[in-house]
């Protein structure tokens, strides 16, 4: 019988079986509606995320459970991973995710029981301090052809927005339960828009709403087709400007993307992002003019790209966390260096999703405008050396003079 290797806090040893079982336990009792939760978090060498991370409720071709409804053991394929993701060290962290519609006492983590490979690894990790909400417990690596394990008790009272800053990914704590509800809620959507042609938007003779665009040029501004859909007369506003009436050049439904136009020229305009990369966990922030009827003042929030892909795995949109309301739509995302990745266009509605927000990627809009005959060429603001990121405040200041209320009528 191989005898059992048990770690203690800072201890590593070698994993003889690449292809690893990790069982998961917590002895201490947990409150009433609290659980445990544990995530795979992949990282380069400067420990930055590298692709979205494996949960408890959605799992990976690299990191698999064994039961989804009640999950005790995960099944690690790690030269797939390492191999075809670059990773230099995965981290497992614990957390307790408790059910936000009861009301708890303070969600406390206590105690994680590891174990690798049928018995082969033992760890237990215990928290030694009161509060604490999340605790990096585990990290793998690979080291001269091997693949080792050292025990961690890296824990936090914050629960998990620190980490989140330090890696730049955005990561999900919410119940499993949760995600349970917003993917039912999700199909529905999928179902009535399978099941049904889009009709055009019926409005009323003098009805008016409001939306935001963005200029990308002297002339031409970008917004979403849903903003200017059945709209006999559009006009764009901006503080300290005069009105100007626009018109549609371009629209595409597809992508809810459209181009509009204004006979003099525009004060600032946007650049779009010029290059593809993975950009989970990037900062991002929006500029727009949400809920207009109670104020027109340019409004700013922050967040990050928290999804690769939109809706339903659509490959076209980008999930973002800024908040949005109505009157958003149309909104640029713009990384710190002031480049345009996105457009915000939508968001689903539902009582357990908080932040489930969708743009049009920045490679949809170039095309878009390939199609109408803007040349790229001409977006580029010729006064830029070289993208330098900004704060808030400053990217605020350098952009919003590109942002103009888009306002219509029926």
């Amino acid at each position: 019988m191989t005898a059992q290797t048990v770690l203690v806090l800072g201890a590593n040893t070698v994993i003889a079986q690449p292809s690893c079982s990790v069982a998961f336990s917590t002895t201490h009792p947990l409150k009433f509606g609290q659980q445990l939760g544990l995530i795979w978090l992949p990282l380069d060498q400067h420990r930055k995320a590298v692709c979205s991370p494996a949960y408890l409720h959605e799992s990976k071709d690299w990191a698999t459970i064994d039961n989804a409804d009640h999950p005790s053991s995960w099944q690690l394929d790690l030269p797939k991973l390492f191999d075809t993701e670059g990773i230099s060290f995965l981290q497992l962290i614990a957390y307790v995710y408790h059910e936000p519609t009861l009301n708890l006492p303070a969600v406390e983590l206590k105690n994680v029981s590891l174990i690798l490979n049928n018995g082969a690894i033992k760890y237990d990790f215990t928290a030694n301090e009161r509060h604490i909400k999340a605790a990096i417990v585990l990290e793998i690596y690979r080291r001269d052809g091997q693949f080792k394990c050292r025990a961690l008790g890296e824990s936090s009272t914050q629960g998990l927005a620190s980490l989140e800053h330090r890696v730049q990914v955005s990561l999900d704590v919410r119940p499993p339960n949760t995600h349970a509800l917003i993917q039912a809620a999700q199909q529905q959507q999928r179902t009535q828009a399978n099941n049904e042609t889009r009709p055009p938007r019926q409005v009323q003779s003098g009805e008016t709403w409001t939306g935001t665009a963005f200029a990308i040029d002297p002339y031409h501004l970008l917004t979403c087709y849903h903003v200017i859909e059945s709209a006999a007369m559009i006009g764009v506003r901006q503080q300290g400007q005069a009105d100007r009436e626009a018109q549609v050049v371009l629209s595409d439904i597809g992508s809810d993307s459209a181009i509009i136009r204004v006979s003099d020229p525009l004060p600032s305009y946007l650049p779009l992002a010029q290059q593809c990369a993975d950009m989970l966990g990037e900062t991002i922030t929006t500029l727009g003019f949400p809920l207009s009827g109670l104020s027109s003042q340019l409004q700013v929030t922050q967040g990050c790209i928290s999804g690769l892909t939109g809706f339903g795995d659509d490959i076209r949109y980008m999930q973002f966390t800024a908040p949005i309301q109505p009157g958003s739509s149309g909104s640029p995302l713009l990384l710190p260096t002031g480049e345009v990745i996105g457009m915000v266009a939508s968001s689903l509605v539902h009582e357990h999703a908080q932040n489930m927000n969708y743009a049009v990627k920045f490679q949809l809009l170039s095309a878009l405008l390939a199609s109408a005959g803007i040349g790229l060429d001409n977006l580029l603001d010729s006064s830029d050396t070289k993208a330098v990121p900004l704060t808030t405040p400053q990217l605020s200041k350098q952009s919003r003079a590109a942002l103009w209320l888009v306002g219509c009528q029926g």
